[in-house]
């Protein structure tokens, strides 16, 4: 079950999910979880299965209209990974948050994690560490509501 986290960052599993999808340092950590905290256009979801904290999802809202997210911070705990709770946490967020369009930032490998649940995928010309950064995008239509 996807439910909103930002007001439960105190507690160490939660902050220890969020530290797979930032930079391994303490500080970068601390500066997400006051942001998640404190502005009221961020979001940070967290999924659970029986009682068991399985990943998070942050995200920022973006813009006017249409409504727009876009994903920040995607992470699933080391031991589930490769299970699909990451597609299955995507595609809650589509039902809960209800956004209109829905943007994230990625890599080679997680562009391609876009690109099959739907997403259009372009290249952003950016180079990060030698790996071209992509634009992912979903447009939700009025059937997928």
């Amino acid at each position: 079950m996807l439910e909103r986290i930002d007001g439960r960052l105190e507690q160490p599993q939660l902050q220890e999910l969020l530290s797979y999808a930032v930079f391994p340092d303490p500080q970068v950590l601390e500066a997400v979880i006051h942001q998640y905290s404190t502005q009221d256009h961020m979001h940070l979801y967290g999924y659970q299965e029986e009682g068991e904290w399985i990943g998070v999802i942050g995200c920022a809202e973006e813009g006017e209209a249409p409504y727009t997210l876009r994903v920040r911070h995607l992470a699933i705990t080391p031991a589930e990974r490769g299970k699909g709770y990451g597609r299955g946490i995507l595609l809650e967020l589509l039902e809960t948050a209800e956004p209109a369009v829905l943007l994230a930032e990625a890599d080679d490998e997680g562009a391609e994690f876009y690109r099959n649940i739907g997403f259009t995928v372009i290249g952003n010309g950016e180079l990060n560490a030698a790996s071209e950064r992509y634009i992912c995008r979903y447009d939700v239509e009025e059937d997928d509501e």
